[in-house]
């Protein structure tokens, strides 16, 4: 028997070990003299990049994944394909991090580990559409906002495999943050019109 909660202790568990094991490219030569020390901190700083933003993102994608089972009523094996597929992007993540932080300068590291990014973010939007569609959600839930939220990371996801393909690596970041700064406002709209609709009337 598949329940909801011994597949969010799985999840829980994979993320745990995934986001440990990004810290492991931190380290500096045994053999580095102490007066030597800042200096090889400082060369290590392209894996200290890729850790905080990997560990960052995979903190986005936790916090996703449960306000997913959040509106989960009940799993089946229709779900069940989509969530093991999440976690396993997911588990490739430490691979792809220390690709980008050794390669950083190298546009297929960059577009390899977008292109992870991507299939977590399609991974768990195919979920919640399937929970969706199969009517697993609970009864009274409205997924709008978390399918806006999916719908974006995936854009912003592939925005940045396709930056990374065809922009110079200065301007990869320039797509995601002006996708990201229109995500926050059409949800800012979004929100300003759910409470207008929900206001009472004025006496």
């Amino acid at each position: 028997m598949f329940t909801k909660n011994r597949i969010e202790a799985l999840s829980d568990g994979v993320f745990a070990i995934t986001m440990t094991l990004l810290v492991l490219d931190l380290k500096v030569p045994d053999a580095t003299a102490p007066y030597l020390l800042g200096a090889a901190i400082r060369h290590g700083g392209h894996a200290w990049f890729s850790f905080l933003v990997t560990f960052c993102i995979a903190s986005i994608f936790w916090t996703l994944q449960h306000r997913v089972f959040d509106l989960m009523e009940r799993v089946n094996h229709a779900t069940l394909v989509p969530t093991f597929v999440f976690l396993f992007f997911i588990a490739i993540l430490p691979f792809t991090t220390h690709i980008l932080g050794a390669y950083i300068r190298a546009p297929l590291a960059f577009t390899l580990y977008f292109l992870n990014q991507l299939a977590i973010a399609v991974a768990l939007t195919v979920k919640l559409e399937l929970a969706r569609t199969h009517g697993h959600l609970r009864p009274g839930v409205d997924p709008t906002d978390l399918r806006v939220r999916l719908f974006t990371t995936c854009a912003a996801m592939a925005c940045g495999t396709i930056a990374a393909r065809f922009l110079p690596l200065q301007w990869i970041w320039l797509p995601l943050s002006v996708l990201a700064i229109v995500s926050r406002r059409l949800r800012a709209i979004r929100a300003a019109h759910v409470k207008a609709s929900t206001a009472p009337p004025a006496a």
